[in-house]
């Protein structure tokens, strides 16, 4: 006992000497696979920071045989890299829309070490990227899960960036860094007496996504939650909407944390969200016609597919 105590303490002291980043990072370098395996078509893009530091994504077009609706720029969570987030995603295109997804900083081939709030530059690059790149067509949608979604909350809330996105939707995203931390370390016997060492070194309150959420008004928000998350509570998500403004909906999901795009109800779900808030551009026509894809009922709460098997380490979030 007086061992593991000690560990205990050690790994507290390594985890506040090196800020937030051990809780909230848990990044990934070697792909486990890239679109093409998926049967997309995709582009290494790299952006650089004014410093030089280099930031990767992958660009993955619209289909062809389908028009072109819009741009989605895609934030993942908190673990691994875009290759192992990619089946988040990757019915997109198929639905007419260009996917842009970033790693962050010391994920994947992007350069540097992640920590907040030095990703918050990184999601600010890609975005004033997707603003600027003639590519870009149709309404610019960002689509944050997990921390890719809290992090979106606090930088689209931010004034210099209003208007910048045209809808957002967040799923299984945090209400406050400090909150989550407290709610993780609750659930573990060794760290739940020492919560008042850690969570006071978490980001300040300003930063927090409840706070700066309003400010993505007016563009159409959703919120998407499951009941279920066994990582980010359902009241973050409840907490998020409260502080939004209109226009905005919450829609309710059952299942494992962050695995709701799986499911092509939800997917639709997505979709008719994105046609009501006229982030759906009408193509004038369509390239090499395919049958179309069928579309599932809506029926509140949503039920994901089956989860995917997680980090290899940390939370997930």
């Amino acid at each position: 006992m007086a061992m593991v105590l000690r560990l205990g303490l050690f790994a507290l002291a390594a985890l506040m000497l090196a800020g937030c980043s051990k809780l909230f990072f848990y990044p990934m370098t070697p792909w486990v696979q890239n679109p093409e395996n998926q049967g997309l078509k995709y582009e290494d893009i790299v952006l650089i920071h004014p410093r030089g530091l280099r930031i990767h994504g992958w660009w993955l077009p619209a289909a062809r045989d389908v028009p072109v609706k819009g741009t989605v720029y895609y934030l993942h969570g908190n673990a691994q890299n875009i290759s192992t987030h990619l089946a988040n995603v990757q019915w997109l295109p198929g639905r007419g829309y260009n996917v842009f997804l970033l790693d962050y900083r010391g994920y994947g081939l992007s350069e540097g070490k992640p920590r907040l709030p030095d990703t918050y530059a990184d999601v600010q690059l890609g975005l004033d990227w997707l603003r600027t790149a003639r590519r870009t067509e149709g309404p610019l949608v960002v689509f944050g899960q997990s921390l890719g979604g809290a992090m979106a909350a606090t930088v689209l809330g931010e004034e210099q960036n209003a208007g910048a996105a045209d809808c957002v939707v967040l799923e299984a995203a945090f209400a406050s860094y400090r909150d989550i931390t407290n709610d993780i370390m609750k659930t573990s016997w060794l760290l739940w007496p020492l919560r008042w060492m850690v969570v006071p070194g978490m980001p300040q309150r300003e930063q927090d996504p409840e706070q700066r959420i309003a400010g993505i008004s007016p563009a159409p928000l959703m919120i998407m939650h499951s009941d279920e998350d066994e990582v980010v509570p359902y009241a973050h998500g409840e907490r998020l909407y409260a502080a939004a403004q209109a226009p905005k909906v919450f829609q309710p999901l059952h299942g494992s944390h962050g695995q709701s795009t799986r499911d092509p109800a939800v997917q639709q779900r997505i979709i008719d969200f994105l046609n009501e808030n006229s982030c759906a551009a009408k193509a004038p026509a369509v390239r090499d016609p395919e049958p179309a894809t069928p579309s599932s009922p809506v029926l509140p709460p949503l039920d994901p597919a089956s989860p995917n098997k997680g980090a290899e380490r940390g939370y997930t979030f």
